[in-house]
């Protein structure tokens, strides 16, 4: 009976131990990924300790896309066709994130990013640009427009972060995962692909337009060399509370929000309408956290008209 037990007990550590080691996964080299991803227009510029990965489309007025977190630049492809038609377009990969990867000093501070993206204009000679931003990218959006307002000719932030804890995070597992003691550092080898299509799924609001291309870019960017320390490090930063600086934009603001939307609710949007004067709201039924990805087409027409009205304002 004790032999019988103790070959139970192997075949059980046996089954374990094979299925965590299948479920480890390597980094990807960050040259490995450059070549599967980088595109024509790809860029990389050394700014704040990290080694910048953007994409520059199109000419015009400028306007910097910037995405929320665990995602990349990829996140911006419904809209940047179409915005490349009038304006520059640049999206950037986020410190962090994507092709740039980690930074030198591990810092990802919403104080960091915004300090980043002056650098970012300043190299490029950029007086002024239009902004947009999806998540934590919209905070870092309004905090930027609100300490640098002479910068911005108008605001569009999606889903922005800032209102709801930060940290509570409770509905992701990798989010939750990341600020447990202990547990976070076993996100530097075990994250697995489903987890990313079960965080992928919680940001759409309808499934179905989540593409298995979407969910193994964002799993290999995720993979990519840094990343997951990076992203242990971003959800275990203390931001400063920089909701006061809504009441400081000046720019034309408008707000984009999916009202399926788990992760940062459209309750949120009320605040935001209080505080930047004028702010107008658009609100898409059924739509989850990045209404860009799962809308591309009706978004990005409401962005281009919210810009073409403005400039025509602007101009006369």
């Amino acid at each position: 009976m004790k032999r019988k037990a103790k070959h139970i007990g192997l075949a059980v550590a046996g089954i374990v131990i094979v299925a965590t080691a299948l479920l480890i996964h390597k980094d990807i080299p960050a040259e490995e990924l450059k070549a599967k991803y980088t595109a024509p227009n790809s860029r990389f510029v050394t700014i704040a300790g990290a080694n910048l990965h953007y994409r520059d489309e199109g000419q015009g007025t400028p306007i910097i896309l910037l995405h929320g977190t665990a995602a990349s630049l990829n996140t911006w492809d419904g809209w940047a066709f179409e915005l490349s038609k009038n304006y520059r377009v640049l999206r950037i990969d986020l410190p962090g994130f994507g092709l740039t990867g980690r930074n030198q000093s591990d810092t990802y501070t919403i104080e960091y990013y915004t300090q980043l993206l002056l650098a970012f204009l300043d190299s490029h000679g950029i007086e002024k640009a239009h902004l947009a931003g999806s998540s934590l990218g919209g905070q870092i959006a309004y905090d930027f427009a609100a300490m640098y307002p002479d910068r911005v000719h108008k605001l569009i932030l999606v889903s922005p972060t800032g209102v709801t804890n930060a940290n509570d995070k409770s509905i992701s597992m990798p989010f939750l995962l990341a600020q447990t003691p202990i547990v976070k550092h076993s996100l530097r080898y075990i994250t697995p692909r489903f987890i990313v299509e079960k965080s992928l799924k919680e940001v759409y609001g309808d499934d179905s337009k989540l593409t298995e291309q979407t969910i193994t870019l964002s799993h290999d960017m995720l993979l990519r060399e840094g990343n997951r320390e990076a992203f242990i490090a971003r959800m275990n930063t203390q931001d400063a509370d920089n909701l006061h600086k809504l009441a400081q934009v000046q720019a034309p603001t408008l707000l984009l929000w999916g009202e399926a939307d788990a992760w940062v609710p459209v309750t949120d949007a009320a605040h935001f309408q209080k505080n930047i004067k004028g702010a107008q709201l658009k609100l898409y039924p059924g739509a989850g956290h990045i209404p860009m990805e799962e809308l591309p087409q009706e978004t990005v027409q409401d962005a281009l008209h919210f810009l073409n009205t403005e400039l025509a304002l602007h101009n006369q």
